[in-house]
């Protein structure tokens, strides 16, 4: 063959058999990272009973949901509702940030909603963070 420089392919070899799965994309939600660990440690535990290997990105995001997420599903949800209940019109993508993120101060805050329309004065940022104290 004309310019294949020796290299052949072998016709009667099939590649291995792939031992990860393909993730389908049902539902587009935001969930604390809580839950994302969750899913994805119940997921590995279905992928090593069959023997399958996850996606790199599931390991990826594994780990980084089992070093960041701090609260139990209780704690946040619970978090989430008193954050509501301050009646400051945060979306439910906001509270979930702020659970999952935890800031500290009126800066942290701010810099979490930077690229967002953030209305908010510092009075009731130090709400949203007297909230967060209770779970730290």
């Amino acid at each position: 063959m004309k310019g294949s420089k020796g290299y052949r392919r072998n016709q009667n070899t099939s590649p291995p058999p792939n031992k990860r799965y393909k993730m389908e994309i049902i539902d587009d939600k935001y969930i604390p990272l809580v839950d994302v660990r969750k899913i994805l440690e119940k997921k590995e535990k279905e992928y090593q009973t069959e023997e399958k290997e996850m996606l790199y990105e599931q390991k990826r995001a594994l780990e980084h949901a089992r070093r960041a997420s701090k609260l139990t599903s209780k704690e946040v949800n619970e978090m989430k509702q008193k954050l509501a209940e301050l009646d400051l019109g945060l979306s439910e993508e906001q509270l979930i940030k702020i659970c999952n993120i935890l800031p500290e101060t009126v800066d942290d805050i701010r810099a979490v909603f930077a690229k967002e329309r953030f209305k908010y004065n510092e009075e009731e940022i130090k709400k949203i963070i007297d909230v967060l104290d209770q779970y730290r």
